[in-house]
């Protein structure tokens, strides 16, 4: 078996220029269906107001080893192989590590770079809190999905609420790829590399965020060339594409760099 396969759902206008958008975790290996992907349509509502959208999720039969730069390698050639010109590109959470990852190895292929819920590393309690994750989720403990559930959201008040829906999420596919993946994250680190992407780059931070915090997106921006950071007050990890200005920040950026 191969990681090469992405599963891909489209939006927006077919004939709009493309832009690939690199799922946050928990994605699945498919599509989403139902109320995730409702979800998906709100988060890219922006982009696929300007570009032709096509949202991948993580990589099946993902070799354990992998590192970062050798994940953003397969969306590499899922450009290379799908497209015959550098695309816009943007990731959420995760998605947004590796379009780092990919916009730094391989500028080239990077139009332009969105970076929702991300910057050049975690922070410190954001991989503590991926660690106990992946160690529920080896075990096939369910607690898995609180405790990744409750840090996203980051409310003192929802946080029982939080913690009761996330008994009912679905087991993930292929959990040996997802833990594969979140190891990697574990160890992404391109503040180094930054400097190399060459592309208009938007990033944008919640406030309370606790994986990505931002003062860690703002050193990730003062890092790269062409780059504008927009911190959203008050909001958490989960609630970055949830602000009001989220969609039109976007596609106003995305706009103005074709």
């Amino acid at each position: 078996m191969t990681p090469d396969i992405l599963a891909t759902a489209h939006y927006g206008d077919a004939d709009a220029e493309p832009l690939l958008f690199i799922r946050a975790l928990p994605a699945e290996v498919d599509n989403p269906r139902g109320v995730d992907r409702l979800i998906e349509r709100l988060i890219v509502r922006g982009p696929a107001r300007v570009n032709r959208v096509h949202a991948v999720g993580r990589p099946a039969y993902l070799p354990t080893d992998f590192d970062m730069s050798e994940i953003a390698d397969i969306y590499g050639r899922y450009v290379r192989e799908h497209f015959d010109r550098s695309v816009a590109l943007m990731g959420l959470s995760t998605g947004a590590s590796v379009a780092l990852q990919l916009a730094a190895d391989q500028p080239d292929l990077v139009k332009s770079l969105v970076v929702a819920a991300g910057s050049g590393r975690l922070g410190s309690r954001g991989r503590a809190i991926q660690r106990r994750y992946v160690s529920f989720l080896a075990a096939g403990d369910r607690r898995a999905y609180a405790e990744l559930a409750s840090a996203t959201m980051n409310s003192k008040h929802f946080d029982p609420i939080v913690r009761l829906a996330s008994r009912l999420a679905p087991k993930p596919d292929d959990p040996e790829s997802l833990i594969a993946l979140v190891r990697a994250e574990d160890r992404f680190d391109v503040f180094d590399r930054v400097d190399r992407i060459t592309a208009p780059t938007l990033i944008l931070s919640g406030e309370r965020d606790v994986f990505y915090p931002p003062e860690l997106g703002r050193e990730t921006a003062k890092r790269i060339r062409h780059a504008s950071h927009i911190v959203y007050r008050g909001r958490a990890h989960g609630g970055v594409p949830l602000h009001p200005h989220f969609a039109q920040d976007i596609a106003g950026f995305l706009a103005a760099s074709a």
